[in-house]
């Protein structure tokens, strides 16, 4: 099902402040997993190094005021920023059957926000990091829009971001394989007219 925009309720969710948003996500995202590539590392060491480098780099671009339509509302770990005053939160999940609180419950932040909009318009917005169920799909991030009733209305898609990434933070040592033996290059003709080389 085809759903709409999220700007078609909202102007100030935008596509381009969507892909700032998403592009933070997802480069946490290639970041952590390139970091944590010891043996001792595991998908939860991974996951919760990935939220924090996420929930901390979206409070510090917000704090920055690098972008004066994001704003931070929320600073624990159920992080609540804002895009043009639309609380938002975001969190791992698979966006077609989602399973983490940040997005089937809203936060008293977002619940503010409830009362100000009319009855069928999205009011709690969540961008989920699709990273795939294969280690070769490419990461998305989902804006999901959802009523007061938790019927979703709305759902933008990044467009991705398609990039060589490092798999593992080790570079082994150089070995040194000494110099190759350059010759010419003898024929079967060679060893015919030479029997004693052979």
């Amino acid at each position: 099902m085809n759903l709409p925009h999220p700007e078609v309720f909202h102007p100030g969710l935008r596509s381009d402040r969507l892909e700032v948003v998403a592009d933070i996500l997802i480069a946490e995202h290639f970041t952590t997993l390139t970091d944590l590539q010891s043996e001792y590392d595991d998908g939860y060491s991974r996951g919760t190094t990935r939220f924090a480098r996420q929930k901390n780099r979206l409070k510090s671009v917000a704090l920055s005021g690098q972008h004066e339509w994001l704003q931070l509302r929320h600073a624990g770990n159920d992080l609540v920023f804002t895009i043009d005053g639309i609380p938002c939160r975001f969190a791992a999940d698979d966006p077609e059957k989602p399973t983490k609180p940040a997005v089937l419950e809203a936060t008293p932040v977002q619940q503010s926000f409830f009362d100000e909009v009319e009855d069928g318009v999205p009011c709690k917005f969540c961008f989920i990091l699709d990273g795939g169920y294969a280690d070769a799909d490419d990461p998305r991030v989902v804006l999901v829009g959802e009523d007061v009733t938790g019927t979703v209305k709305c759902k933008w898609v990044s467009g991705g971001i398609k990039a060589l990434h490092m798999v593992s933070a080790h570079t082994p040592p150089a070995k040194d394989v000494g110099k190759a033996p350059v010759g010419p290059k003898r024929t079967e003709s060679d060893d015919v007219a030479n029997p004693e080389s052979q």
